[in-house]
């Protein structure tokens, strides 16, 4: 399962992810708001959406707000959430190969639609390396 959560500042940008995933046949869950609000908070949503992947080990997070950067702390601070702001195909590949991120992060102020797809592609179909960055990782959660 794919779990969505995002802010007013992606509404737009999700609003095509989200025809994307099921163009691709891919189910998601939602934790946004159902229209666009401005008062609305990513934090609100990244916490139902980490509980949920927290609770459901097969579930993969896509994240959004204007710089990515907001919605990739809240997600962080929980453990086992590795949630990585990615712009590039590049960054998108490492967060997955060396990180085994679960939750990628997409900057709306960064990327359109085009780039969204490309770097959620790579984020679903990477597979994690591990051997020497298994240490690594196991260090977050100590």
């Amino acid at each position: 399962m794919i779990v969505l959560a995002y802010d007013h500042r992606a509404y737009d940008l999700m609003k095509g992810v989200k025809d994307y995933l099921n163009k691709k046949n891919l189910e998601f869950i939602e934790f946004a708001s159902p229209e666009y609000d401005k008062n609305d908070s990513y934090s609100d949503y990244a916490k139902k959406a980490n509980e949920y992947i927290l609770s459901n080990k097969n579930s993969w997070g896509l994240y959004a707000c204007r710089s990515g950067i907001g919605v990739s702390m809240m997600a962080n601070r929980y453990k086992g959430i590795r949630a990585g702001v990615c712009y590039t195909e590049k960054l998108a590949f490492l967060g997955r190969n060396d990180d085994d991120i679960n939750v990628l992060v997409l900057a709306t102020e960064e990327i359109n639609l085009r780039k969204a797809k490309k770097l959620i592609d790579i984020f679903l179909n990477t597979p994690f390396e591990g051997g020497r960055h298994i240490p690594r990782l196991e260090a977050l959660d100590e």
